[in-house]
């Protein structure tokens, strides 16, 4: 029962979202010892850290290359997958101490709220660049109107 109801005050805690991300979400300090929590979550602020680097770029009106957008959509794929394999890792869970399971799963939110962050940057990212794109090829398909 005391299991139950603090996961359900993590997930409450958690589940409160921003609109902006106003800074960068913190990698949790340290593991737990559970290998599928700690590599869900390494991996998760891994792709965190790539999408954050591109997004600070997109910030400062850097132009992303070829090169750039081939990471962001094989980071997108990589990001999707492993936002379906989160509901998996709760199982893990099962039989471990209430402390431990709290600890869990608060770095799972954490790590799934760097996920979401993810996936909406990546999108936006690519989505520009797409238009950015299809407004130059747009451009350079335009007639050239004589003037007479």
């Amino acid at each position: 029962m005391l299991t139950m109801f603090c996961l359900c005050v993590c997930l409450l805690i958690s589940s409160v979202q921003l609109n902006a991300q106003t800074k960068k979400i913190n990698r949790p300090k340290s593991t737990l010892g559970i290998s599928s929590v700690d590599n869900f979550v390494g991996e998760s602020f891994n792709l965190y850290d790539k999408v954050y680097k591109y997004d600070a770029y997109a910030k400062t009106e850097t132009p992303l290359e070829d090169e750039d957008v081939d990471i962001l959509e094989d980071a997108l794929t990589n990001i999707t997958n492993l936002s379906e394999s989160a509901p998996d890792i709760l199982a893990d869970l099962d039989g471990l101490s209430v402390l431990k399971q709290a600890k869990a799963t608060l770095q799972i939110n954490r790590a799934k709220k760097a996920l979401k962050y993810s996936i909406k940057t990546t999108k936006e990212l690519l989505l520009g660049t797409t238009e950015k794109e299809e407004d130059n090829s747009s451009e350079k398909e335009k007639p050239i109107e004589n003037e007479q």
